[in-house]
């Protein structure tokens, strides 16, 4: 992938990632603060609505349908933290002057001056108001006419108030602690999102590398047998008075080529199909010993002609879930792979047995192996370990890659190892 793609890619990403944890938590954040600024007001509102439920029950308010009662409210209520403020017609606030506390007097006198009854404050449910430095959950009322007084004055509006001053502070504080939170997680989040997005682009990248690499080796695959029929079919032009035998060697070259691109284009839709839901794997019970006695038994006629050998032993007595389809393929890929890659005089072991409750297939021969470096490459598409591209094989590096989707598909392992004292053994393992 382009570099600029990369890069564009990259960028994208980590500013959807951001924004989507920017919204999350400010969303977390004002869910935080709404509710505790709620859970915090609470006890004030639910003191203010007793008392206002207080004088509606005493028929004070002139919204009470009851009878009038002349009762002098309370100016402090300290069982529910209220305290109510009575005002004259005028708005003013109404105090007792015969208080003999001094700072008392003081503070009544200072509230006197720095509060009027405002009929903002006439709401069905408490509000915060700021007087005098403090704050206060206020909510306003009337009283019916000449149904109150206050230290000797006729009283027309109240509010009943409670000091939220410290729960103010506390709130403050808390959008501070808040604030600096969403910071701090904003921090986190730009590099998580930077993190992310790097991480989530390897496998993109990864991705395309390999679609890449697919794309230049089958090129160079189908090319090389198609450059051979088209060479032979010209050159058969050439000589347009030649009969068949005289052109036998151009026309079985050229069917073997054939032969190779169908194998080759197959086994790329094969692993094509790997990548989607298109392949599934089919279990069904299988007699291990009759299934791989009639897979073997052709290869070991084959192997006899080529001067090799091809053994079989199954020491296993219950029935398998495979995909008998599959497994005949793996087998295949590896017995041909076994053979061809053996001399004269070589053995092929196929083994398959019950270990710690797994199902055990290894495919063994006495050839020329595979070297250390090879190992780590051989489940790679289009790799062989002969790079000159011998045609004498036929090999088109995809069938171990085959072979090893078969297995994980399976939800098995296959391993490749050294066999003693020469050769290669390929291990599979699959769960019962």
């Amino acid at each position: 992938m382009p570099n600029a793609i990369n890069k564009k890619q990259q960028v994208r990403g980590f500013i959807w990632l951001l924004a989507s944890f920017f919204v999350i938590f400010s969303i977390l954040a004002s869910v935080i603060f709404v509710s505790y600024t709620r859970t915090v007001f609470n006890s004030a509102d639910l003191a203010i609505s007793q008392t206002i439920s207080m004088y509606d029950s005493g028929g004070l308010l002139s919204t009470s349908d009851k009878d009038v009662k002349h009762t002098q409210p309370v100016y402090s209520n300290s069982s529910t933290r209220t305290e109510t403020w009575l005002f004259d017609k005028n708005g003013k606030l109404i105090i007792d002057n015969n208080v003999a506390d001094t700072r008392q007097a003081s503070l009544q006198k200072s509230l006197q001056q720095a509060i009027k009854f405002d009929k903002a404050t006439m709401t069905v449910k408490p509000n915060t108001y700021k007087f005098y430095g403090n704050y206060y959950r206020i909510i306003g009322f009337k009283f019916k006419k000449n149904a109150a007084k206050g230290y000797d004055q006729i009283a027309v509006h109240g509010m009943v108030t409670v000091n939220v001053t410290d729960t103010i502070n506390n709130l403050n504080n808390f959008k501070k602690v808040l604030f600096w939170s969403f910071g701090l997680f904003g921090i986190l989040s730009v590099i998580v999102s930077y993190m992310i997005s790097r991480r989530n682009m390897k496998p993109i990248l990864k991705s395309w590398q390999q679609q890449q690499d697919f794309v230049n080796n089958a090129a160079h695959e189908l090319r090389t047998p198609m450059a051979v029929i088209q060479g032979k079919l010209e050159t058969m032009l050439t000589k347009p008075e030649s009969t068949v035998r005289d052109q036998s060697n151009a026309i079985i070259l050229s069917l073997s080529e054939v032969r190779r691109l169908n194998s080759l284009t197959n086994n790329m839709l094969t692993l094509a199909k790997t990548g989607s839901n298109m392949t599934k794997i089919e279990k069904e019970a299988t007699n291990v010993t009759q299934f791989l006695d009639d897979i073997i038994t052709p290869y070991q006629e084959m192997a006899e002609f080529e001067g090799k050998k091809v053994t079989l032993d199954v020491d296993v007595t219950q029935e398998i879930y495979i995909d008998k389809k599959r497994i005949h393929q793996l087998l295949v890929l590896l017995l041909d792979n076994a053979l061809k890659y053996s001399d004269e005089g070589a053995t092929v072991s196929v083994k398959a047995g019950i270990e710690k409750k797994k199902f055990v297939l290894s495919v063994a021969d006495t050839g020329r192996g595979i070297s250390d470096e090879a190992k780590k490459h051989v489940f790679d598409r289009f790799y062989r370990e002969d790079k000159t591209g011998n045609r004498q094989t036929g090999g088109t590096g995809l069938g171990l890659s085959i072979a090893e989707w078969v297995v994980h598909a399976h939800g098995g392992k296959i391993t490749v190892s050294d066999n003693q004292p020469q050769g290669a053994v390929f291990n599979i393992i699959l769960p019962l």
